[in-house]
């Protein structure tokens, strides 16, 4: 059988990256390019604040630039929130079948970030396939916008990024807390973290911006001034006896990518009660949830008087994690498949 010509676009970085090298993993012939690496710089700014006015026309350029000659199978386009209706009619015109995969939150209206999904908007409806994490009422958002085929998934984990950490002797004192948050700071989580750090939680709190805290004199002394990627992330996660899962309430979310990567890596997981958590793991077997600060502290607080209850309850959702596919070669593999169903009704 011919092997799958898959053109992937997105970031070489980050869970983009991952995803990509899931798809070869799961054996086909993927070809990766980035739609920002011709963007000038302060891209980011221009897209945020006027819904990137002529970044169409620069991806579309990059875009001829960069993707070789012939036909591709699939065109899997990763956020593509600099993927507007022309740079995605020329992806359009060397595959066969595209399809978008986007974690975020694009699709409500307004969407929670506005202005930087404008391009998004304007061209995911050409898509023969939009895959999206799955939030309350998303399916009819999105058909509201056009498209055709929505798909809804749990956000996952990386087979290879994200296991426990093998630490070399000695190495461990420098990552070892009780617990750990490791997510940007915005407005509402400095002061749920302050109640933690005043409780008396051992709690270390990695991401950027919360220096900008208004709370930061209460949360300081457990502030990691220090970005975590690669396997520093997942070294910092298995390190930690408790990870904690926060959630961006202007993204709707009922769960994140933490959802599923602390359990993969190996660490109890402590998360805020909602319907998707409860969906996805059993509360008081696999994991702890909490309603507020308070039910958290108490939570972390079980977890951390009792080593093998939590270290059972860390093992039990890793495994549900695994009956959950929440990983992503399932997903790519779903998606893939999912993407020939319908190229195949055409």
């Amino acid at each position: 059988m011919r092997e799958l010509k898959v053109l992937f676009v997105g970031s070489f970085a980050g869970t983009s990256g991952h995803r990509a090298d899931a798809l070869r993993r799961c054996g086909y012939a993927v070809t990766h390019i980035s739609p920002y690496v011709d963007l000038p710089r302060r891209w980011s700014l221009w897209l945020y604040r006027t819904g990137g006015i002529g970044l169409d026309w620069l991806v579309t350029r990059s875009l001829k630039r960069q993707i070789p000659d012939g036909r591709f199978d699939l065109a899997v386009v990763d956020s593509g929130d600099v993927i507007g209706p022309r740079a995605l009619s020329y992806i359009r015109s060397v595959a066969r079948l595209s399809c978008n995969y986007n974690a975020d939150n694009p699709y409500h209206d307004p969407p929670p970030e506005r202005l930087r999904w404008t391009l998004h908007r304007r061209a995911a409806k050409m898509h023969d396939l939009v895959v999206a994490v799955k939030r309350d009422k998303l399916d009819e958002q999105m058909r509201a916008l056009g498209i055709r085929n929505p798909m809804l998934i749990w956000q996952c984990a990386d087979e290879i990024e994200h296991t426990p950490y093998a630490f070399q002797e000695g190495e461990k004192d420098e990552w070892a807390c009780d617990v750990i948050f490791a997510g940007a700071w915005m407005p509402g989580r400095d002061a749920f973290m302050a109640e933690l750090v005043e409780a008396g939680l051992d709690i270390r709190i990695y991401g950027n911006r919360w220096d900008r805290s208004p709370n930061f004199e209460r949360i300081k002394s457990a502030v990691q001034f220090k970005f975590l990627k690669d396997r520093d992330y997942a070294k910092a996660i298995s390190a930690a006896k408790v990870a904690l899962v926060m959630l961006n309430d202007r993204n709707f979310d009922l769960h994140t990518t933490r959802s599923a990567e602390i359990p993969a890596i190996g660490t109890a997981m402590c998360a805020p009660r909602t319907s998707h958590h409860l969906a996805m793991y059993d509360e008081g077997e696999e994991v702890l949830l909490f309603d507020n600060a308070q039910e958290c502290v108490a939570q972390c607080r079980r977890l951390l008087a009792d080593d093998a209850f939590r270290i059972r309850m860390a093992q039990k959702a890793r495994e549900r994690s695994v009956r959950n596919r929440t990983y992503n070669e399932f997903l790519m593999q779903d998606i893939v498949e999912r993407a020939l169903e319908i190229g195949g009704r055409r």
